[in-house]
């Protein structure tokens, strides 16, 4: 039917330039995620999630242990053969053609003629650790945490994990102990596992997207404490509100573990504090305390003794806290969603909770909602909430 040659016309001309905003572009991948479900039948589904899915994995490991995609660019970042890619590294010519085969067939790679390749975007994002290092954070977490979760639950007898010194983690590595201090025991996966977070916080709609950061200066009292990024990782939330705010420097503060903290990218005279939130917050009476991603690591108990610690340090009728995270629909939620609500269950026993369970777990330590915002722009939300 030429309907049909006709729609597969319409779908090869779609790219990023269709689209006058993220919003379409956001909406539009949706339904193309869902079109390929419902045009795959169940044997290419099966085929894709057991066998090309996995052989992508590894195919961009290989290729990422044996730094294919920097030495490319390196070199003129042009269209090469198999035999000429295989020049670049110590990799026999047959073998990295069966790899290539495979990124191009999914798309990883441009093929011009057979047995030509060009690199995409995408490709060369893994140039930037805080794309790259993602690859080697599925082989050393991701994979091993998710291949174990079905024989650690069956041994709990499928009970939701919420101790994060005894859960999916702890079992797949041998571990004793939360995932914090396993990646400060082991610091070439820690820092693998710093750049995977600063691609989390650093490459998507930021919380200046989303939420109407001049209010903060404009409602400011006094020179004290501006905004307070408790446990912000290197800085990266706080470097996009520094450089909006440059003359505000002096008056934020970056806090997380020690070993984290020093490495922030966050310039004097912005103050980067060591601080554990299990432990009173010792800044005080801030304009804003905000928090990425972080209850989302924590089951119910703990995220309430972080709330706990830091309620002390507001000032009623001033200070508010910003929970910049995931709140997940009870239908149609969005597939990252409930991906990072998988991967926080594997990795800290942590959880992504709906809208009545941000709700529930605020009012539980003396906070009210102020209000929600959102964006098209970002999948995740920012919770506004201050003392009730």
């Amino acid at each position: 039917m030429n309907g049909h040659t006709e729609i597969a016309g319409i779908l090869d001309g779609v790219s990023l330039s269709s689209f006058e905003n993220e919003d379409q572009r956001g909406k539009a991948l949706l339904a193309a995620y869902a079109l390929a479900a419902r045009l795959e039948t169940p044997w290419e589904t099966t085929a894709r999630l057991c066998m090309s899915q996995p052989a992508l994995g590894a195919a961009l490991k290989v290729c990422k242990d044996l730094q294919l995609f920097e030495k490319w660019y390196e070199g003129g970042d042009k269209a090469l053969s198999s035999e000429q890619l295989s020049d670049l590294v110590p990799c026999e010519a047959a073998l990295l053609e069966r790899l290539l085969r495979h990124l191009a067939s999914n798309h990883m790679l441009h093929e011009p003629s057979i047995g030509t390749y060009e690199q995409t975007p995408f490709t060369k994002s893994l140039l930037d650790p805080v794309f790259g290092e993602w690859i080697n954070h599925l082989y050393d977490a991701t994979l091993p945490t998710f291949f174990k979760l079905p024989e650690y639950l069956a041994q709990t007898k499928y009970k939701v994990p919420l101790d994060p010194e005894n859960g999916v983690f702890q079992y797949a590595k041998g571990w004793k102990g939360d995932m914090f201090n396993y990646y400060a025991a082991h610091p070439r996966e820690g820092e693998s596992f710093n750049h995977v977070m600063g691609g989390v916080m650093a490459r998507q709609a930021g919380w200046l997207d989303i939420f109407p950061h001049d209010r903060v200066v404009e409602t400011a009292v006094g020179d004290g404490p501006l905004v307070v990024d408790v446990g912000g990782n290197i800085g990266h939330d706080i470097e996009r509100f520094r450089q909006a705010h440059p003359g505000t420097a002096e008056r934020l503060y970056l806090q997380d573990r020690p070993e984290v903290v020093k490495l922030s990218k966050s310039p004097d005279p912005v103050n980067k504090v060591a601080y554990d939130f299990f432990t009173p917050q010792p800044v005080k009476g801030a304009r804003v305390y905000y928090m990425h991603g972080v209850l989302h690591d924590w089951s119910d108990e703990p995220a309430r003794k972080i709330l706990a610690m830091q309620r002390d340090a507001l000032k009623p009728g001033y200070s508010t806290l910003l929970i910049h995270d995931h709140i997940a629909p009870r239908e149609r939620a969005h597939p990252h969603t409930t991906a990072y609500d998988l991967t926080m269950m594997v990795m800290v026993a942590g959880t992504e909770r709906t809208e009545a369970q941000w709700q529930e777990l605020l009012q539980s330590e003396g906070y009210k909602v102020v209000k929600i915002w959102t964006s098209p722009l970002a999948v995740q939300s920012i919770i506004e909430a201050e003392l009730a």
